[in-house]
């Protein structure tokens, strides 16, 4: 399957197209698995009236803000069902901006999937990103542009057990292959290593944990739709299972 579970939108701050330009764009380069995940706060942010600072207002804001996102993006999936299969998907911070993280008592269970990102660097405020994705709820939690192996190290972590335990979460370990202006044309090395990694490779097919790919686009004119089509076959021809 060729899949492209990263993408962002207007929602996002750092994004520039529509949900359904995104799409359509989709279509037309075609992946057959969209996902639209704009970051939490780009949602919640770029709504009226959600920085008033009663906390019980601006838990209701920021779900009613998510709510309408959740809308549009499901309604563009069922306009589009017969060309894409499109899910409705979010991005959750573990670093603290001031007004990125996610507050208790929002929900974002409903989504079809969420993406943690930046729990490994200073400031992040997730210790066990094994909980916090329970703590999301989403019954598809994705660990985005993340050098896993090496977060692993870090914590002296086992890589069997921890393994183990996103597959019985259903978390999957999103292969990041983007390449844009917005990074600066900066790739992520963990996901070169990772196709000459043999040891790796045998531990993910060992655990039954999956795997995604993901452009992290943030404007049209950037998308690069060999390099997500190049790595959804190498996981295919390893016989390592992407998240669907």
């Amino acid at each position: 399957m060729i899949q492209d579970l990263h993408s962002h939108t207007y929602y996002s701050y750092c994004g520039k197209d529509s949900p359904e330009a995104v799409i359509k764009n989709a279509i037309e380069h075609g992946i057959e698995l969209m996902g639209i995940s704009d970051h939490y706060y780009g949602v919640v942010m770029n709504r009226p009236g959600v920085l008033y600072n009663n906390d019980e207002h601006r838990i209701i804001t920021h779900n009613n803000a998510l709510k309408r996102y959740y809308e549009h993006i499901k309604t563009l999936a069922e306009k589009y069902k017969d060309y894409i299969e499109v899910w409705t998907g979010i991005e959750i911070t573990a670093v603290d901006k001031g007004f990125t993280l996610l507050p208790d008592g929002v929900d974002v269970s409903m989504f079809d999937y969420c993406l943690i990102e930046n729990f490994q660097l200073q400031g992040s405020v997730v210790d066990d990103v094994l909980a916090f994705a329970k703590r999301c709820g989403c019954k598809r939690t994705g660990l985005a542009h993340m050098d896993l192996p090496a977060y692993l190290l870090s914590k002296e972590l086992d890589m069997d057990e921890f393994f183990g335990e996103m597959k019985e979460q259903n978390i999957f370990w999103e292969l990041n292959v983007n390449y844009d202006s917005k990074h600066n044309y900066r790739e992520h090395q963990y996901v070169k290593d990772f196709f000459e990694n043999a040891t790796l490779i045998d531990a993910v097919k060992k655990s039954g944990m999956k795997m995604s790919v993901g452009f992290d686009g943030h404007r049209l004119e950037d998308y690069d739709v060999n390099r997500v089509v190049t790595a959804c076959k190498r996981l295919e021809a390893l016989s390592i299972p992407m998240i669907k």
